[in-house]
């Protein structure tokens, strides 16, 4: 009688506790499994997991960022940092980073990409049923989406940093977080900092949005009825909202950038139309009609925000109409001011 292979995950093993039990629960539901490639799964994943280890194990022989702080005549601190970042901006911001910032970065990226490996494996073993998903496929789609949130909250976190015209206060708050970050990528989790954040885009993935009248509406309350933060709504809903702090939320919404937006509103009033499926919006505007099994939902996220994301630097840069920052970006200033103002507030 053969005996089953096993996994030996714990120390050998970067990922937290809560991530190992699902990658067992994976591990069991391929031995039960009776695809063809059985044993070819299996042999794939110990490889992979040690690959990361060995990148979190690299990370780990950078030392703190301010551990070394004095060097001759130079110092590094916080305030160091943050003078420093304002000095950067979206063309050489990484040249502005610690060498222990950029590999945790990568560290993430090969962790969201063993995640996607698990998602075609989920995909391809046995099924409860035909066309529902195993028990762990839940998991799995959670801590990739974890990664992307991580990728997502640092990008934003780093372009206010770099704000000049920003208050230096909301600089420095931007900045100990993104250190928070460098120093425990091990351990961070953007739930643990925004929840606000990760919690409307948890909404937002469970939405299928209609482009609809191009005014939100519908998707307002689609996005609070699929379990969205209401003070992130609220927020976008408060009398002193700027007109590109709107449209930063209206591209959230409706899937499509501010020029995209301007181009679907022209189309639908020579057409006629009152409104447009995503299928229609997208032939609209001479894209490619996208598939579920062409990307992962968690990338396709990461994808959406990023094309926002460099869309609003483009304005910056070109002094464009359109908003300035992400849906996201201004969020989060949000939370930055009211976390000082509620620190202010405490000590006086």
């Amino acid at each position: 009688m053969t005996t089953a292979p096993t996994l030996t995950l714990g120390s050998a093993c970067s990922l937290p506790a809560t991530e190992q039990q699902t990658i067992q629960h994976l591990w069991e539901a391929i031995l039960r499994c009776e695809h063809p490639a059985k044993d070819a799964l299996l042999e794939i994943i110990p490889g992979n997991i040690h690959r990361v280890k060995l990148l979190a194990d690299a990370l780990e022989a950078y030392p703190p960022i301010f551990e070394e702080r004095v060097l001759g005549a130079r110092k590094r601190d916080l305030d160091t940092l943050v003078d420093l970042l304002g000095k950067a901006n979206d063309a050489n911001f990484e040249m502005f980073l610690p060498t222990r910032a950029l590999a945790g970065r990568t560290l993430v990226m090969a962790e969201l990409n063993l995640w996607r490996l698990f998602t075609y494996v989920c995909d391809e073993i046995c099924t409860e049923a035909p066309g529902e998903p195993t028990p762990v496929k839940d998991q799995v789609d959670d801590w990739l989406h974890g990664c992307v949130f991580t990728l997502l909250a640092e990008d934003v976190l780093g372009t206010i940093a770099m704000d000049k015209m920003e208050d230096r206060e909301i600089r420095k708050g931007a900045v100990t977080k993104l250190v928070h970050i460098w120093e425990n990528y091990l351990t961070w989790a953007v739930r643990d900092f925004f929840p606000l954040l990760q919690a409307t885009w948890e909404a937002r993935r469970r939405i299928r949005v209609s482009v609809g009248t191009l005014l939100g509406a519908s998707e307002i309350m689609r996005l609070m009825q699929a379990g969205c933060d209401p003070e992130f709504v609220g927020f976008f809903a408060h009398q002193e909202l700027s007109e590109d702090e709107r449209m930063a939320f209206h591209e959230f919404l409706i899937g499509v950038t501010t020029e995209q937006i301007h181009s679907l509103e022209q189309f639908m009033a020579t057409s006629g139309k009152a409104s447009l499926s995503p299928e229609e919006a997208q032939q609209a505007l001479g894209q490619e009609l996208s598939h579920p099994e062409d990307s992962h939902l968690g990338v396709g996220a990461y994808q959406f925000f990023r094309e926002r994301f460099l869309q609003a630097a483009s304005r910056r840069l070109r002094k464009l109409p359109g908003p300035k920052k992400t849906a996201e970006e201004y969020v989060v200033l949000y939370f930055l001011r009211q976390e000082i103002s509620a620190k202010q507030n405490n000590h006086g």
